[in-house]
């Protein structure tokens, strides 16, 4: 069952409405207001209202809300993601003793996430929207009466396997790495000359949270056309494994509209060793999305990974549309 825009906006105006003065005064932003196009998804404070700032009712609905946004797979990645956070804690007391990551005695909690919200929930032809994220989770949803957007959707994983204690082995993005593995393992050597543009892994993924980026800087690598049937069915499978974190009103229609647009004009790239366990990065560049992915830091068991869409991050596209139409 696809959840409605109606579901998610009665859903967060549940959330607005049992919150204090001082709490709405952190969580409340003008849909105008430059900060919704700011998120991190390092270890970073953030402006909106910190999870452990709310009381354990208020966090339960928020996590109803993360629920009806994400699909069922997606909302399941995201919270094994923030479940990480007190692995890695762990580790790093116990192999450091130090819980910084690398950003300055960076206390891991899976409360140390951020609620934003952009407007006003469900007003007549007026946008709204809210952010969720903290460390590796990057959640960005813009909405206008029936359209909505989750874009960038920015999912990382530290560790990317778990090395020890009774979760190891566990994997929380194991289908974007071992898919990405086979399907580049699957060319022969003159496509992997093509596809691998250099030995060396980027140290992360190159559009960081940058909010404008430019697309012809990721026309490199191997185009759809070059490949083979079984090849392009692997592409559009990995392809589908990160458009199916969207909740399932955008990923249907989504996928949808690619295929419709085709993928003639796609590469794909690759950069790094193709063996397991060391440092790897990859692209897939559409006419209209950019999928970016990296697995270097931590001796290569640390993923980066985003959708990013050309004309629809932070809602652009659709907000767009319906500035025409009122104008038309």
């Amino acid at each position: 069952m696809k959840p409605k825009i109606t579901e998610i906006s009665t859903k967060l105006n549940e959330i607005l409405s049992c919150f204090d003065s001082e709490q709405k005064d952190k969580l409340l932003f003008d849909f105008e207001d430059q900060e919704r196009y700011v998120w991190y998804y390092t270890p970073h404070p953030q402006n909106g209202l910190l999870v452990f700032d709310m009381k354990p009712f208020q966090r339960k609905l928020v996590y109803e809300l993360l629920e009806l946004s994400y699909s069922k797979e997606g909302y399941e990645t995201a919270k094994s993601i923030i479940n990480l956070e007190n692995i890695l804690g762990d580790y790093e007391a116990k192999h450091s003793n130090m819980n910084d990551g690398g950003a300055g005695h960076w206390v891991r909690s899976t409360e140390r996430y951020w609620l934003a919200v952009f407007g006003k929930p469900n007003m007549k032809n007026k946008p709204w929207g809210y952010r969720f994220g903290g460390h590796h989770i990057g959640l960005t949803v813009n909405f206008i009466n029936d359209s909505f957007t989750m874009h960038p959707l920015f999912f990382g994983s530290n560790p990317a396997k778990v090395l020890e204690g009774p979760n190891k082995g566990f994997r929380a993005l194991a289908k974007e790495e071992d898919l990405a593995r086979n399907l580049i393992s699957e060319f022969s050597s003159d496509k992997k000359s093509l596809a691998i543009l250099s030995e060396i892994a980027h140290p992360d993924i190159l559009t960081e949270n940058f909010r404008k980026f430019a697309p012809e800087d990721f026309n490199k690598g191997i185009k759809f056309d070059q490949f083979n049937d079984s090849e392009r069915k692997k592409l559009i499978n990995l392809i589908e494994i990160y458009v199916n974190r969207y909740n399932k009103n955008i990923s249907d229609s989504y996928m949808k509209k690619i295929k419709s647009n085709g993928f003639e004009n796609t590469y794909f790239s690759w950069a790094g060793s193709l063996d397991v366990g060391e440092g790897h990065y990859y692209t897939i560049k559409h006419d209209s999305f950019l999928i970016e992915y990296d697995n270097t830091q931590n001796n290569a068991n640390h993923i980066h990974s985003v959708l990013r869409d050309f004309n629809g991050d932070y809602g652009e596209d659709i907000l767009a549309e319906h500035y025409k139409l009122s104008h038309s």
